[in-house]
């Protein structure tokens, strides 16, 4: 009979410890996401067709203030300019819209919601987005998803020697 009692308390205290220890994992998953700050456009080089390449970095930027505002940037030989700005919300753990106010690059967004699908990955510090976009600048059907990678742009721990300003 005390076999039978040790094993039962052995037997529901790895039960406890097996929930526990499910329970922690989902919670840690639950972590708020956050997509605040800035972030540079990415793309894959490759010198051939098997291979994705390398990620390389581009001269857009995109700046999510922790406000809610949004602004795209492009570095240009004469200077930056801005490109789109509005408004952003975080509608679930992998969705935020985007109130696109102004965008001159796809001036068919001007004044509506852009749905923005993002998966983060690296930490949090890469982003891949996908889009879709019914018309083109000229108002034709093309019912396409538009895909975008981002990478957070983190500040350094010391200001690096080789910085070109």
């Amino acid at each position: 009979m005390i076999m039978k009692t040790r094993c039962f308390f052995l037997w529901a205290a790895m039960l406890l410890m097996a929930v526990g220890s499910v329970m922690a994992q989902d919670i840690e998953e639950k972590k708020p996401v956050s997509l605040n700050g800035v972030w540079q456009m990415c793309f894959y080089s490759s010198s051939s067709p098997d291979i994705p390449g390398e990620l390389k970095t581009s001269n857009s930027l995109k700046i999510l203030s922790d406000d809610g505002r949004f602004t795209n940037v492009v570095m240009m030989p004469s200077g930056a300019i801005v490109i789109g700005y509005g408004t952003y919300d975080l509608k679930s753990s992998n969705v935020f819209n985007e109130y696109v106010t102004r965008n001159i690059h796809l001036p068919q967004l001007n004044g509506q919601v852009n749905e923005m699908h993002f998966d983060l990955c690296e930490n949090g510090d890469l982003m891949y987005v996908k889009y879709f976009v019914e018309k083109d600048i000229d108002g034709n059907t093309i019912e396409s998803w538009a895909h975008e990678i981002w990478k957070r742009v983190e500040m350094p721990t010391k200001y690096p020697d080789n910085i070109v300003r």
